[in-house]
Parts: structure tokens; C-alpha cells; sequence
């Protein structure tokens, strides 16, 4: 048993079958197949053998692909590794599970090759396409085999890390075994068949992408149509010429949809599925409403492969997870006792079954205490109905899971100590409408600093910011610092986070407050000798003042080199970047489009609301340019009429009206009543209140 036969097997069937949809370039089982065989003849001629750990660091691409299967054919353990890491961390993983090779993105190996610990013998740079290696393609070898190794059922197939609650990525060790399970439950459940044509969004180097995705959909004989990231633009797109039928997606994603499609847009579709983290209710429900079906929910965790319960399409119960799958036993049981509870009773929910992983790789210690007598304990606090239905309430640890994405606050509560300002620091997640969670860091400065600096508490947060920013993942980083003098802990000495997440949304309201004080305080010199007596403008930013302030011919041009500086410091880069690259293709992920969207809401004030949509809208620093400059005229226009703050609200259908060129004439002022009464009745309409969460949720993404 070798899930590596999940490519081969389709290869002999129906070898001129799609296999793979990317970037309009379409692959066949066959073409796939063969660039693995070459990919894993390359490997065994390095010297990998059966059992060694390769890593493999690629975004979602061909390439991902035909070096995933190419590990595994040799019966080498395909270790995971996000593409959202830094070097220190992706060195932690390589060292830890001590991978003898390490696979990237051709363009990111000179960064990578010297900070690589000296377990790692081959750094090997490839293509998107996985063709090449350092621009040579692959080739037949003499020496190596096209053989598949046959594993057994319970060697190590795959790798996944997950943050640990030490602070240290653990690595969950899966079976050949444990994906087959996963693949047959999945499958079987979902319906999936080789007419199928499923987009994928989602991280192949997350357990979600990767098992439920890849793995069940080439089993399957299926077409994979693959995204590198989610783009919602590109995505309905996709779904329309590709004609996708199968949606995989997370909540963010589905809500992102819902509110932009119509029900022609996702005619093609007939089967939606959502997991990582829990599906809002409201979301549900409105995808029901506009699109007549359902969103079926699975749960699970990497160490479960990652399926473990379903939602049956024959008997769907709204906000629950669903029964356990193939093979599967769960059950919730009392955190102190380990006893069984009764239907309705909070206890944790425990897993067993052929899907629950090996253990922790080389943590024997961190294996006993998840997996006892059998059960795999989730660490999540749920109940169970009549009917054997299950359902997620809270959670035991303090994981924070963000649009997904998993955030374990000692991992970030570790980073932030090294800095020699911090005393102290406790990591909470707190709600966000959207992404689930946020993540917020309390921080008590060290005694020395206090009296040595001469630091302002902003600085201090800037500073912090940026070290964070060198040594986290960006998903990772806290969206807010709040000073404070001291941590609550009870009398044996822990901190007690529940107080601090109680006072968090208080506190970061009145940091908030503080910073907008001095902004109006700083406003209004420049503001007071322009602004009409009585008039009820919006106050100003600086940056807004500036810009207006500024001859009418360099605002587009000042506009463009602002959002170019702000995206040369997120992205760390040496140059500029062209104002005609998408956010996306620049490197840009979901998360850091929330960061500069929360930095222009910032820039621009209480000048204007923006679209939650606002850089899927206008994808570029060019297009997004000129967007801000017909919003920044329209204020100056409403500043001699006694007008509202502009709403900016569904941006996507204004398109049109935006000037092709640097057409400053024009503006979203407000001329008349009549115009006035049509907008309140267009905001009303479209719920400025949803659109500004949708913002603040896709922000945090």
C-alpha cells in the first residue's frame, strides 16, 4: 500500500484524462505521472532512501504535485512545509524531523540554501511547472527506478506540522494507512467520481488540500482545477470556463461568494463542502437561501488525516459536525474523569479509528498525552445529541484558528520575548465576524527599557511589529499590542487569559480612541483656516489633507507611490514595486491584502467608508490608484455641502465609471437632494453595517 497510487493507478486507466487544471495550462494523468517518475528517479539518484524525510516547501502548483507523489514513490516521508514561513521557521522543521532534502520555488533558494541546518544535504530549486530543475529539465535516469516501494500499511507517509502548545511546531506523523482512510471516507461521502472537476484554493501543504483535495480527488480520476491562492475574482472565473461542479472552500471564501455572485455565476456547481474551521451559521443560511443548497461541513485535525466526522447529505443537520465517518469512532467524554458523557452533556471529543495518526514525530511524550488507550484527545469541547450528532461549543486549548489557519500563542509568545523590550507577553485570540479570530498580544515592558528608552509607546509597538514581522509568519502576527503593567495570574502563577480577553476589546478601543485624539489634534492646524464655518465634513487625515492639498496633476502620481512604499515595506522588498502587478502575483497573500487595506482605512480617516472587496476589485496599485483618487476628489467636492460621509459601497459595479486614463473630472460629490435621498436608499439597501464587517473580516484574512 502506497498512496502514491492515487496518481499511478488513474495514469493507466485513463492516462489522457485532465488531471490538472493551472494558470490555463491544462495536464494529463499520463504527463503528470511521467514528470513524477523522472522527479523520483532525481531523488533516489541524490541518495534519498525509503524512510528519509524530504521537505517540501511549494505554494499550490503543478509542481507540488510531481514532487509529492515523486517522495512517496521512493517510499520517502513527504514532510509538508508552508510557504507562509520564514526561513528560521521552515530551519526548525527541516532540523527537527531532519530532512535530508529540502524542494522550493527555484526563486527562493539563495535565501533559504545558507540558513538550512546541516542534517539537509540537497537543496533542490524547481519549476512552477516541476519540469526543471535550476532551469534544467528533468531527465530519464540510468541508475534509478520508475519501481514503486512497497510500503506497508503503517509506515510513515506524510509529515504535517502543527503548532504545539511549548511553542514548537509538532510534527503529526500520518500512515499510508491513515490517508487511505481518509481518501475511501471521503470519497464514499462526497460523492466524488471521475466527471468530477473540483477547484482548489486551498494549501495543498495543509492537511485539508492536500488529503481531502489531492489525494480523494486523483483516487477519484477527478480534474483538479488549482489556484495558487484564493483570488475571487479569478475564482468565479474559474468555476465558469472550467465549468467547476465541486466547491472546497473555508467560511471566508463561501461568504466572499455569497456576496458577490449570482446564482448564474455558480450554475455549474452542485456540491459545496467548508471545513478547517466552523461555518457561521449566517453564512449557511444565506448560501441556502440565494443558492438552493446546502454547505456540507466536515471536522477533523491534521492528527485525524484530517476527516473525521460529516455532515450527511441524507440527513444534514444545520450547525452541527456531522456523525463520524467510515470506520470511525468519536465520543465525548468528561476532561477530568475520562468518562462517557450523556447526549447534551459538555465534555471533549475523542477520535478513534484508522484515520488517528502515529504520534508526534520523535515526541513520544506529547504522543501519550493526545492519543490514550486508542483515542486521540482533540482538545475540543463539544456535545452529543440523540441521534449521534455532534457539535463544537468551545475549545480546551488556546489554539486560535484564523480563517483556518492554526495559531498556537506560545509559538508567538516565545518570538516576542526574545525582544529585549518584553518583560512579559500573553497571546489571546479574540473574536472577528469574519476570519473567526484575531490575534492580540499584551506586553509588559522590561524594567531597564522603561527607564533607558526614550521610545513612545508607539514606537515601542512599531518596533516590535517589525521584529515580529522578521521571525513570524504573517497570519501569525498580532494585529494588536497592548501595554500593560501586569499579567493576571492566579496563585500558582498562571496567566489567566480569559481576564485578559475580556478586557482586550476595552482595551484596544481606548488605545484606539487615544490614537484618534492625536490625530484631530494634529488635523485641525492644518484643516481649521480651510474648513467653511458650520460645515459638518468628515474630519481629515493628514494624509488626506496632503493629497488634496497637492496641484491636481500629482495626486495620481503621489497616490501610486504611496501604495508602492507601503507594499515595499510588507513584502520586504528591495525595489518598487510595478504599479501594473497584481497584489497577488507580487506575493501578497490573503492576509497581507487585509494589512493594506487596514492601512488605507487608516490613511484615509473618517474621510470614507471602502468596500470589503476593495483589492479583489481593483487588483493592481494602478487600478487601486485611481480608485482612491475619484474617492479623495469627491470628499473635496462635498467639503462646501453639509454632506455625509461617502459610503463607498459595491465598488465592483462602479467599474465602469472609473477613468481609463488619469481623468481627474471624475467624482462621487453630492449635488442635489434628489442625489442625496438615492444614496441613503442605495446604502440603506446594500447594509453599510455588513459591508463594513465584511471589510474588517476580510482585512484580518
Amino acid at each position: 500500500m502506497n498512496i502514491c497510487e492515487h496518481l499511478t493507478v488513474p495514469a493507466q486507466i485513463f492516462p489522457e484524462r485532465e488531471a490538472l487544471i493551472f494558470d490555463g495550462n491544462h495536464y494529463t494523468y499520463a504527463a503528470i505521472e511521467g514528470l513524477s517518475s523522472h522527479a523520483a528517479c532525481y531523488l533516489q539518484d541524490l541518495g534519498v532512501q525509503p524512510g528519509d524525510r524530504v521537505a517540501i516547501a511549494l505554494p499550490n502548483t503543478p509542481a507540488f504535485v510531481v514532487w509529492y507523489y515523486a517522495v512517496l514513490r521512493v517510499g520517502a516521508i513527504a514532510v509538508s512545509v508552508s510557504t507562509r514561513l520564514t526561513p528560521q521557521e521552515i530551519r526548525f522543521i527541516v532540523e527537527d524531523c531532519t530532512a535530508v532534502a529540502l524542494v522550493v520555488v527555484d526563486s527562493t533558494s539563495p535565501d533559504l540554501q545558507s540558513q538550512m541546518p546541516t542534517c539537509m544535504q540537497h537543496l533542490v530549486p524547481v519549476s512552477e511547472a516541476g519540469d526543471k530543475i535550476s532551469d534544467d529539465l528533468l531527465k530519464v535516469s540510468d541508475s534509478g527506478s520508475h519501481d514503486i516501494y512497497p510500503t506497508e500499511p503503517d509506515d510513515p507517509a506524510v509529515i504535517l506540522y502543527t503548532s504545539g502548545t511549548t511553542g514548537f511546531p509538532k510534527g503529526a506523523t500520518l500512515s499510508h494507512q491513515n490517508v487511505r482512510a481518509t481518501v475511501h471516507a471521503f470519497n464514499n461521502l462526497c460523492g466524488l467520481n471521475k466527471e468530477d472537476r473540483i477547484l482548489c484554493s486551498v494549501p495543498l501543504f495543509h492537511c485539508y488540500g492536500q488529503n481531502a483535495l489531492l489525494n480523494s480527488g486523483f483516487h477519484a480520476a477527478a480534474t483538479i482545477v488549482l489556484q495558487q491562492r484564493f483570488d475571487l475574482n479569478e475564482s468565479k472565473n474559474l468555476i465558469a470556463v472550467e465549468r467547476v461542479n465541486k466547491l472546497f472552500g473555508v467560511p471566508t471564501m463561501f461568504q466572499l461568494l455569497e456576496e458577490t455572485c449570482s446564482p448564474d455565476d455558480l450554475k455549474s456547481i452542485n456540491y459545496c463542502f467548508s471545513a478547517a474551521t466552523t461555518l457561521p451559521q449566517i453564512v449557511a443560511e444565506r448560501w441556502q437561501q440565494k443558492f438552493k443548497m446546502p454547505i456540507y461541513e466536515g471536522y477533523g485535525l491534521t492528527e485525524t488525516a484530517p476527516f473525521a466526522s460529516y455532515n450527511h447529505r441524507l440527513n444534514f443537520v444545520p450547525g452541527s459536525i456531522g456523525a463520524p465517518v467510515d470506520l470511525v469512532e468519536m465520543k465525548v467524554v468528561h476532561t477530568e474523569t475520562g468518562e462517557t458523557c450523556a447526549p447534551g452533556e459538555l465534555g471533549e471529543i475523542v477520535v478513534r479509528g484508522p484515520n488517528v495518526m502515529l504520534g508526534y514525530w520523535n515526541r513520544p511524550d506529547d504522543t501519550a498525552i493526545a492519543i490514550r488507550d486508542g483515542w486521540f484527545h482533540s482538545g475540543d469541547i463539544g456535545r452529543i445529541d440523540e441521534q449521534g450528532y455532534f457539535y463544537i461549543v468551545d475549545r480546551v486549548k488556546d489554539m486560535i484558528s484564523i480563517a483556518g489557519l492554526k495559531v498556537f500563542p506560545a509559538e508567538v509568545e516565545r518570538t516576542i520575548h526574545e525582544h529585549a523590550a518584553i518583560a512579559d507577553v500573553a497571546v489571546v485570540g479574540i473574536a472577528d465576524a469574519i476570519l473567526g479570530e484575531k490575534v492580540v498580544a499584551f506586553i509588559v515592558l522590561a524594567k531597564d527599557f522603561q527607564r533607558d528608552s526614550n521610545s513612545t509607546e508607539a514606537e515601542i509597538i512599531e518596533q516590535l511589529s517589525e521584529f515580529c514581522q522578521q521571525n513570524l509568519a504573517s497570519y501569525k502576527m498580532p494585529k494588536q499590542f497592548l501595554l500593560i503593567d501586569e499579567l493576571p495570574r492566579n496563585p500558582s502563577g498562571k496567566v489567566l487569559k480569559r481576564i485578559l480577553r475580556d478586557r482586550a476589546d476595552s482595551m484596544i478601543a481606548e488605545q484606539q480612541q487615544e490614537i484618534q485624539v492625536k490625530t484631530d489634534k494634529a488635523d485641525s492646524a492644518s484643516t481649521a483656516a480651510t474648513k467653511p464655518e458650520g460645515s459638518t465634513q468628515a474630519t481629515r487625515s493628514v494624509w488626506v489633507t496632503e493629497i488634496l492639498q497637492s496641484h491636481p496633476a500629482n495626486r495620481l502620481r503621489e497616490i501610486t507611490s504611496m501604495l508602492q512604499q507601503e507594499v515595499q515595506q510588507m513584502l520586504q522588498m528591495d525595489e518598487l514595486q510595478n504599479a501594473d502587478e497584481r497584489f497577488i502575483e507580487a506575493g501578497l497573500d490573503s492576509l497581507l491584502i487585509v494589512d493594506l487595506q487596514e492601512r488605507l482605512k487608516q490613511r484615509l480617516g473618517q474621510a470614507a467608508d471602502l468596500p470589503a472587496t476593495l483589492v479583489f476589485d481593483y487588483p493592481s496599485i494602478a487600478e487601486l490608484a485611481a480608485f482612491l483618487l475619484t474617492i479623495l476628489e469627491g470628499i473635496q467636492a462635498n467639503d462646501h455641502s453639509d454632506c455625509q460621509i461617502p459610503v463607498i459601497s459595491g465598488a465592483r459595479e462602479r467599474t465602469a465609471d472609473l477613468p481609463h486614463e488619469a481623468d481627474h473630472s471624475v467624482n462621487l460629490s453630492i449635488r442635489d437632494s434628489n442625489e442625496t435621498t438615492e444614496l441613503q436608499a442605495e446604502i440603506e439597501g446594500l447594509s453599510e453595517k455588513e459591508a463594513l464587517e465584511q471589510l474588517i473580516r476580510e482585512l484580518k484574512n
